[in-house]
């Protein structure tokens, strides 16, 4: 059974991004984060991504998902209204934008993802609703030493869930620390 993994940097406060709306002291180097062992091993265990639509739209040109963008796989954008145009794909890497709900797009990725994981990179929403339904089986959080004050929060509204999480993995890259929770269901 393919498994959906979430996987998102935040600070050690909680926020995937500051009170504009920057990630920069998140990834302050994300050249070397890309080429380090802990993304590749995310990569190749990806055979499909979920992304909401603000995740998608923060390049400012959606054309430089192909060739760039770490995971050159089938992109799943949950969204309400798909974009007028198509962005640029390529053979590994295709998007299909679903109008009709996260459980729709999750299934759709799963399909795509073969016997490997779906890595959700969305943002708190999507990943409120996954533990919300129980569609989530892993929670891979880098924790960055930094501290934003405001922003974002990662965990914002699941103070009506009791999830239980059982820790599988620690890794450290450069100033990052990366924790791997089971999602006990």
């Amino acid at each position: 059974m393919t498994k959906t993994v979430f996987a998102m940097a935040m600070s050690l406060d909680g926020f995937v991004n500051d009170e504009h709306g920057a990630v920069d002291l998140l990834y302050p180097d994300f050249a070397a984060l890309d080429t380090s062992e802990l993304m590749q091993e995310l990569i190749d265990n990806t055979g499909a991504v979920l992304m909401g639509k603000r995740t998608f739209e923060m390049p400012e040109d959606p054309d430089w998902y192909a060739g760039n963008y770490e995971f050159q796989r089938p992109i799943f954008v949950v969204t309400n209204q798909a974009p007028s145009k198509q962005p640029k794909q390529t053979e590994a890497l295709r998007f299909a934008f679903v109008t009709d709900g996260l459980e729709s797009a999750l299934q759709q990725a799963k399909a795509a993802a073969g016997n490997r994981q779906v890595t959700v990179v969305g943002g708190p929403n999507i990943l409120r609703q996954l533990l919300q339904q129980g569609w989530l089986d892993e929670l891979q959080i880098g924790i960055m030493p930094v501290l934003l004050g405001k922003g974002l929060r990662l965990f914002e509204h699941v103070e009506n869930l009791a999830i239980k999480l059982d820790k599988i993995k620690i890794q450290e890259a450069g100033p990052r620390t990366d924790i791997w929770f089971r999602v006990i269901k």
